[in-house]
């Protein structure tokens, strides 16, 4: 009988945490955003700025609790992070105005926060680095996952349920409750504490940064930089992806079929990019798919047809999830196993800033224009100067 190593256990649970904290906290925003906008009476400007609060949370709490996780653990910083995204989720679908929504999704977003920066620390723990970039791409598709979920039940609830983008909020809360309890009863934060070693560290690694380093790293500040890029651009795709499919004409539950499409590509995005990174470099694969996923963006834009959206659903697809696998991975690599957290905190810091801009920069350019060209094109064109940028990151 083959045993599998509690490192994919802990995997497993990494992307179930990583499912509630980006896939539903994050994504359950996309198809749940028109029906919300409309029974707030809303505008694409507020939706924007809801959703830019949501990533102002996640920017506050990603350094301290990158910082905690290095410092007390992971496994604590992850389940109470759980615990705060299920109850401001369901928070969330209870909400009547702009400015309650605004403080429900901003501290769901510190949830989410502590959620990723110590589930994606425990990688840099339970696995040496020639399998860091399959395992963060194995807890990455919990996001991919996480779209699928809400493409496909998020629409069936709205459609069926009276105020149905609440009961989808209501839905999505008690799922991240049920996972902070899985994840108390699976997760450990080193491996050593059940008599075992690393997953593809038969070699000592040599590079272990203390804490205070972290912080002083020229060479973390300029990925930090580049990273800026992909939260500024991947999130205006995100956000407005289905308002883009419905103000085009087409239906909710196509535009949810679609979102669903992208979750199901992407799932393979994180393991297949980092696998790819482990072998030729992190700088190269990061400057491959910021390009393939610039350009998806930006033929989203422009089609107004099945057949180009299908087309740049397809390459966002495959590559969506890869940057933050691969960015992570870099992190892992920099500093050690011991400072991971903090590393990936304070990168995820830079991650957010683009994040909480780009939602009111596409918004308010879809007010203005009244179509979702523009916003889109200017997060292609973000994305595109991402890769080139990334080709200039030290070769680890």
């Amino acid at each position: 009988m083959v045993r599998v190593h509690y490192s994919w256990i802990i995997a497993f649970a990494g992307m179930l945490g990583v499912l509630v904290g980006l896939g539903f906290a994050r994504f359950g925003y996309t198809p749940i955003l028109e029906p919300m906008r409309e029974g707030l009476g809303l505008s694409y400007t507020h939706m924007g700025l809801i959703a830019s609060a949501n990533f102002l949370g996640y920017v506050s709490f990603s350094m301290l609790g990158g910082y905690l996780a290095s410092k007390y653990g992971g496994r604590r910083v992850a389940i109470y992070s759980l615990l705060l995204i299920g109850a401001t989720m369901i928070l969330t679908g209870l909400v009547r105005s702009f400015a309650d929504a605004v403080v429900a999704r901003f501290l769901t977003g510190v949830g989410s926060a502590g959620v990723n920066v110590s589930f994606l620390g425990l990688v840099s723990s339970w696995f040496g680095k020639t399998r860091r970039g399959l395992a963060t791409g194995i807890m990455n598709a919990g996001s991919s996952m996480g779209i699928i979920i809400v493409g496909i039940i998020i629409p069936l609830i709205i459609l069926n349920f009276q105020d149905g983008w609440r009961v989808g909020w209501f839905f999505l809360g008690a799922a991240g409750i049920v996972i902070a309890a899985v994840s108390y009863t699976l997760v450990r934060d080193k491996p050593e504490e059940l008599g075992l070693k690393p997953v593809g560290a038969e070699k000592e690694e040599r590079r272990e940064l203390s804490l205070g380093m972290v912080y002083r790293s020229k060479t973390l500040l300029r990925l930090g930089l580049v990273y800026i890029l992909f939260g500024f651009s991947y999130i205006i795709f995100a956000t407005f992806y289905s308002a883009h499919i419905i103000l085009l004409g087409y239906s909710i539950e196509l535009a949810g079929g679609f979102w669903a499409l992208v979750g199901v590509l992407s799932i393979f995005s994180g393991p297949f990019w980092g696998t790819v990174s482990d072998r030729i470099g992190r700088n190269y694969g990061l400057a491959t798919v910021y390009t393939l996923l610039g350009i998806s963006f930006i033929i989203f834009g422009f089609s107004k047809g099945v057949m180009g959206l299908t087309v740049a659903s397809l390459i966002a697809g495959i590559t969506i999830f890869s940057i933050p696998t691969i960015v992570q991975a870099f992190c892992g690599d920099l500093v050690g196993t011991r400072a991971a957290s903090a590393a990936i905190g304070f990168v995820t810091v830079f991650f957010g800033i683009g994040q909480m801009v780009g939602p009111g920069v596409g918004g308010y350019l879809a007010d203005l224009t009244g179509s979702f060209m523009a916003p889109l094109t200017l997060a292609g064109i973000a994305a595109i100067m991402g890769g080139l940028f990334s080709l200039f990151l030290k070769h680890k």
